[in-house]
């Protein structure tokens, strides 16, 4: 399912219409959909703009513009008769196309946060859903053997920029490095590395 590409689709023409009125985020947004429509075939936009852009049911005013901002697109059906083929052709053609723009979409996206996430001055290390907490340096700075884990993010131990300990638990745990956040809440999990 291609939900994240719907929603760039839906607001293509709210991008292009209120280029000059975007908010920082919507042209971030902006910025990361028409890069990654530069990526998939001609082809597949045509498909994506006769749905999204050309042949849609209604606009829908954005709360925070108040414009018109995203769109409701034309049905399947509706543009399957405009190309003249079977439903069922029309919509595994435009679940493909939404899946490979999608693909793009999230590179983009990824390429972004990893550039981000390296410039953070704080940061927390985790492996999976698991956030490191604690732990006790030897007198050579050595990592002992045991490592608190939480899956509180909140709880998370933080680092500055630079840290070495923090590279050394990424380069022998393979930790890595996340955003601050200290809205969740979770539980902790003592690890024991003897």
């Amino acid at each position: 399912m291609s939900w994240l590409a719907k929603h760039y689709l839906r607001q293509w023409q709210g991008y292009i219409e209120l280029s000059s009125e975007l908010t920082e985020w919507d042209r971030k947004a902006a910025t990361v959909f028409f890069n990654a429509l530069k990526l998939v075939d001609e082809a597949d936009v045509k498909l994506l703009s006769d749905k999204y852009v050309t042949h849609i049911k209604r606009r829908v005013i954005s709360q925070q513009y108040g414009k018109p901002f995203s769109a409701e697109p034309g049905t399947d059906k509706a543009m399957a008769d405009l190309y003249g083929i079977e439903p069922y052709e029309y919509r595994q053609r435009r679940v493909e196309a939404e899946a490979r723009l999608e693909t793009q979409i999230k590179g983009i996206t990824d390429v972004y946060n990893e550039k981000q996430i390296a410039k953070l001055p704080e940061f927390n290390l985790k492996m999976g859903k698991l956030y490191l907490k604690s732990y006790e340096p030897s007198f050579l700075g050595i990592i002992r053997d045991e490592v608190v884990f939480t899956l509180d993010p909140s709880k998370a131990k933080i680092f500055k920029q630079g840290d070495e300990v923090a590279a050394e638990f990424m380069r022998s745990l393979n930790l890595e490095k996340c955003e601050v956040d200290r809205n969740s809440v979770g539980m902790s999990l003592i690890v024991d590395f003897k």
